[in-house]
């Protein structure tokens, strides 16, 4: 009997799939949140007749034990997490604190109802490797089931977890990944900079207020998504009010946070007559292709008591304008991979303080310096506090004995040949390989389109392809 067969067939793995998916998504989980979410999986797996043990940041692990007669296998520890980016959709009323996930079956994808991203990163991989544990069918070595938290905010979830529970195993399959048919033996370094100046701010000049904002935009994974070349809101409508005659801003926001491309932007203005949009929807022609739904919109707006200072506005301006955004470099051993970016994610004003959040991802550390340096030098010239944080690269390493186990079972299993590559991402094995140096570790995940963005979605009918990739590497090692 085949694998496929032992599983039930093509429906029934993507049946069994998505229901553990919608269990899983049935608590709220943003970073930093992820409790209740854990507490499901805890039942979850205590379903299983696993024990599952929890650590001072939340992270979970569960021990399996073997299939009869696998007993003298290598331990293999499959590795997700919990948390996800809560994009939500403006004016959708969605609270990511307290409102689950409203999973939706339509069109052949896994969606949300269009209030929020879905939280298939890094969910559908942990709920592939949950069902087929669930199913008994798979004929495994000793497993270890870790699952993190905070992922989504600088891998924090990761860096807490204790050498003892990476100890003992010789193999780590991280289910992170967003493209089916590929194995990532290697990922970019990230650098979360957090950049605040004082707001100064005046009485609000005599003139009429009006609201600007550009929305309906793409968004997504400022990794993953950041070669489309889709446009940034913030940098955008920060050009367009630099070049405003006579314009007194008194508020800029936009964006959700540091790893995600923002998808809208507002100001309230203050301006002697209806601000012309002719420049800024000209300026969103360049980015058509892209971005099709960017919209620009001006009304009239209720005028705040108080306005940037002239000084301000020009200084914070230009360090928006002055930021970094978009692919830096390309990484010539991986071709088609981006080597290096930079990502403008939020903008906003929290009490008295304008802020500012970036991404910066680098395969390279030099790369990394020289974006780096170059916004300490921006953030300088205009009045900008940084307070960074950050996690290590994954070197990429071709001969990669677990991508090469992958790399059989998917052949076997689909008679494809499976990509090899990194990716311009944070993925958890950087962490990890410095609390276990021995432990070899590749990542492999289901298709997941627009992660991070409202329109995040995942295709169904790859979910039995990624099962057979999980379930064949059990029982191959």
């Amino acid at each position: 009997m085949t694998l496929l067969e032992r599983l039930g067939g093509r429906e029934a793995i993507t049946r069994g799939i998505v229901h553990t998916f919608r269990i899983l998504s049935r608590r709220p989980r943003p970073s930093r949140h992820e409790e209740a979410a854990g507490e499901e999986l805890d039942a979850y797996l205590r379903g299983l007749g696993l024990s599952p043990v929890r650590d001072g940041a939340g992270n979970r692990m569960a021990d399996v034990p073997p299939a009869p007669g696998r007993a003298s296998a290598p331990r293999l520890i499959l590795q997700g997490h919990l948390d996800m980016v809560c994009a939500v959709r403006p004016g959708s009323g969605w609270n990511p604190l307290t409102d689950p996930v409203a999973v939706v079956e339509e069109g052949g994808f896994l969606r949300s109802d269009g209030r929020s991203s879905l939280g298939a990163d890094n969910h559908l991989g942990n709920a592939a490797a949950l069902w087929l544990l669930s199913t008994g069918a798979v004929n495994h070595g000793p497993l270890r089931l870790l699952f993190t938290t905070a992922e989504e905010v600088g891998l924090e979830g990761a860096k807490e977890v204790a050498p003892d529970w990476l100890a003992g195993a010789e193999y780590l399959l991280n289910t992170d990944g967003f493209h089916l048919g590929r194995a990532v033996v290697g990922s970019a370094s990230g650098r979360r900079e957090t950049w605040t100046a004082p707001l100064d701010a005046g009485p609000a000049p005599a003139l009429p207020a009006w609201r600007l904002t550009l929305s309906g935009g793409r968004g997504g994974h400022s990794g993953d998504d950041i070669n489309w070349g889709r446009a940034n809101p913030i940098k955008l409508l920060a050009a367009y009010l630099a070049g405003l005659p006579g314009g007194r801003v008194a508020s800029l926001s936009g964006g959700l946070t540091h790893n995600a491309i923002p998808a809208q932007a507002e100001a309230v203005v203050f301006c002697p007559a209806e601000p012309d949009l002719s420049h800024l929807r000209a300026a969103l022609a360049d980015y058509r292709a892209a971005d099709p739904g960017l919209t620009a919109a001006c009304a009239p707006a209720e005028g705040p008591e108080r306005a940037w200072t002239p000084a301000f506005q020009a200084h914070a301006l230009a360090f928006l304008m002055g930021l970094y955004h978009g692919v830096y470099a390309m990484e010539p051993a991986f071709p088609g991979t981006v080597g290096a970016s930079a990502n403008l994610g939020r903008a906003g004003t929290e009490e008295d303080v304008y802020q500012v959040c970036a991404f910066l991802r680098s395969a390279r550390p030099e790369w990394e310096a020289e974006l780096a340096g170059r916004h300490k030098a921006l953030g300088a010239a205009h009045g900008f506090t940084l307070s960074v944080t950050g996690y290590p690269g994954w070197p990429g390493d071709r001969a990669n004995p677990l991508a090469a186990v992958l790399g059989r079972v998917w052949r076997e299993q689909t008679g494809r040949t499976l990509e090899l590559s990194t990716v311009h991402v944070g993925l958890e094995p950087s962490v990890f390989r410095a609390k276990a140096p021995g432990l070899v570790m590749a990542s492999a995940g289901p298709d997941i389109l627009d992660a991070h963005s409202v329109d995040e979605r995942a295709p169904l009918d790859g979910l039995p392809d990624y099962a057979l990739l999980l379930a064949g590497a059990m029982e191959a090692l």
